[in-house]
């Protein structure tokens, strides 16, 4: 959820106040930032059940006609979609704890990111609190749901803000041109402030090291780690020196260390389990490549524009990756980075074409420090004009005062 955080950051210090509504159990605060812990701090999640339901009926009390429109809502929820009518029930308990909060906060505004039951209940704690609601919409919240699911909800939002020009054109597609007309491309962003390259003096030391390649990201199938397992055994093969760093945790962890075990890359291929962000600058730092060869799964999710990319970009890393989704809107081949072409998984064994392409393309890459030097200050520049979190926050303000000022 960094992006996130970063996002009410952003928005607080532009002197807006900011209640971050959670509808999970607390988090845990080991390998969190220090400002993804204060964040969790302030945040209201989740009460247990007893709460939920005294909130309940507390509603049913104090606001029964608009607790009535909004059940009168999931009646015709059901109709287009018997899963999120489900999932949204769910949530109603939890809503109406929410909306005591939020009253008691004077919230004018909800603002929900992803389009999964995240959406539905802030559609409903909307209608309690008479609040206008939108949505940023990222990658497997549209991406693995029908037009069914998605269409009657992602209606009822003032506007949709999507992280890439990719997502609005495939709503577009799917879920047609009244959703794509609701939506703004406001991209995540980091603190470009705070991801730069630390320069120190083991610089000259580490660069008589084998290259180091580096990935951060949750260890799940999309990212396209496995992929890149296979692309590192075609490099190990061609005697080309390197260490490939993957930090991170995830479902496939297991999986990958098998792999890694089985194509004998133990020496040149390292698992480091989860940081913290506050320690990934140093690791972004000593690399000279951000390798996350992300792929379409078998059931259609795959990476919106991963927020890892743009923090090692800022630290002025080139990236290489694949045309998918909205990354060629981050990385520019040839400029930033290089990217080859994989839309749906591929069959991952050695002497595939694409493997070929992807490790003749890193070979290349970590063989010439001039070009890794040139990439690395272009893609610093596309961070800072485009992914730059107090230039995206601004924009979805600016969507948000729109709204209000033309419905005032």
């Amino acid at each position: 959820m960094t992006f996130v955080i970063n996002e009410m950051a952003a928005h607080q210090q532009a002197g807006w106040q900011v209640l971050p509504l959670a509808s999970c159990k607390r988090e845990r605060f080991e390998n969190l930032s220090e400002a993804m812990i204060k964040w969790c701090k302030q945040a209201i999640y989740r009460p247990n059940i007893f709460v939920q339901a005294r909130a309940t009926l507390r509603e049913m009390f104090t606001h029964p006609i608009r607790l009535l429109r909004v059940c009168f809502w999931l009646a015709t929820l059901i109709i287009h979609s018997p899963i999120e009518f489900a999932k949204a029930v769910y949530e109603l308990t939890a809503v109406c704890h929410f909306a005591f909060h939020c009253r008691r906060f004077g919230a004018e505004h909800i603002h929900v990111h992803f389009a999964s039951r995240s959406l539905s209940l802030g559609l409903m704690l909307g209608m309690l609190i008479n609040c206008p609601v939108s949505c940023t919409v990222h990658a497997f919240d549209i991406f693995t749901r029908s037009a069914g699911s998605l269409r009657p909800r992602l209606a009822k939002c003032k506007f949709i803000a999507a992280i890439s020009q990719f997502n609005i054109e495939y709503l577009r597609s799917t879920c047609g041109k009244s959703i794509a007309d609701l939506c703004r491309v406001v991209h995540c962003g980091i603190d470009v402030a705070r991801f730069k390259k630390i320069e120190n003096r083991k610089s000259k030391i580490e660069n008589l090291l084998p290259p180091r390649m580096v990935c951060v990201a949750r260890l799940e199938r999309k990212k396209g780690l496995h992929v890149a397992i296979v692309a590192c055994a075609k490099l190990k093969e061609d005697n080309v020196e390197f260490l490939f760093q993957i930090i991170g945790d995830g479902p496939e962890k297991k999986r990958l260390e098998k792999q890694i075990c089985q194509l004998g890359l133990e020496d040149c291929v390292v698992l480091l389990g989860p940081k913290a962000n506050d320690q990934l600058v140093q690791f972004y730092s000593k690399a000279s490549v951000f390798f996350m060869p992300c792929v379409k799964t078998q059931n259609g999710d795959m990476d919106g524009i991963p927020v890892a990319m743009m923090e090692a970009m800022a630290c002025e890393l080139p990236v290489v990756s694949t045309r998918l989704s909205g990354i060629p809107e981050l990385v520019q081949h040839n400029v930033n980075g290089l990217l080859i072409e994989m839309e749906e998984e591929p069959p991952v064994k050695l002497g595939a074409k694409y493997l070929e392409v992807l490790a003749d393309d890193i070979e290349s890459l970590l063989s010439d420090p001039d070009r890794i030097c040139r990439f690395g200050r272009a893609a610093r520049q596309q961070v800072e004009q485009n992914f730059n979190i107090t230039k995206t926050a601004a924009q979805l303000r600016q969507l948000i005062q729109q709204y209000h000022h033309e419905n005032n």
